[in-house]
């Protein structure tokens, strides 16, 4: 039996799910995520057990499918879950951009049932709500972006009208809002906001990159255009 073959076994204990000859594809054609899936082999197999059911499979697979896409940037260097060993809420995965800039990714699945139909008041909603969640796990002093894995059409557009709309509650101070999704005020939620620099929209073909003109730490240039050109590599 192959080293590979040891690895697939180990990280899936022993079953075939459906997952698992996309992922095979994945080490086969790329060595440097086969390296990730080495280095965190044990961390992949309990996420995998412990996803309670196919959502949740489906989780895992978009963070590691946003690895592998990463991964083909020879200039980007992974970290997974790394603010979880010191007991910090924190992105999935940390990237060091050429060996000496620093970056966080959080992955969230837009499920389909979010991003149906043609309503655009129920899309904004929807987007509005998975900002909140999220802007509340960002660190400060880094730059953060929120990587949306799309399995419907998802347009920058979208999140620029649901990141307006959030941003003129706040100014406006609809502090019920607010309160009711986590945050202690409009000016909390405006503080944390600032630590999003920006949002990934990945979808079949495509990635577009929305940038946060209120972020306290901008994404760099070569950053976004490496992004923008990961689905071309």
């Amino acid at each position: 039996m192959s080293a590979l073959d040891d690895l697939l076994n180990h990280i899936f204990d022993g079953k075939t799910p459906p997952l698992r000859a996309e992922f095979d594809g994945w080490l086969r054609d790329s060595r440097r995520f086969r390296a990730f899936a080495t280095t965190y082999r044990d961390k992949i197999r309990a996420k995998l057990k412990n996803a309670r059911d196919e959502g949740g499979r489906l989780d895992v697979r978009a963070e590691l499918e946003t690895a592998a896409l990463l991964l083909r940037e020879e200039r980007f260097a992974l970290e997974y879950e790394k603010y979880a060993a010191s007991k910090q809420r924190g992105p999935d995965f940390t990237v060091t951009f050429k060996t000496h800039t620093p970056f966080n990714v959080e992955v969230r699945r837009m499920r389909p049932l979010e991003l149906e139909g043609d309503e655009a008041d129920a899309r904004l909603a929807k987007l509005m709500a998975v900002l909140c969640d999220k802007v509340g796990q960002m660190p400060p002093s880094i730059v953060n972006l929120l990587w949306l894995v799309a399995e419907r059409d998802l347009s920058e557009e979208d999140v620029t009208n649901a990141a307006n709309t959030l941003r003129q509650l706040a100014e406006r101070k609809v502090e019920l809002f607010f309160t009711q999704r986590g945050f202690e005020s409009a000016a909390a939620f405006l503080r944390a906001y600032q630590h999003l620099s920006g949002v990934v929209i990945c979808q079949a073909d495509v990635i577009a990159v929305w940038l946060n003109p209120l972020a306290r730490h901008k994404t760099p240039p070569d950053i976004v255009t490496a992004i923008r050109r990961l689905k071309q590599a």
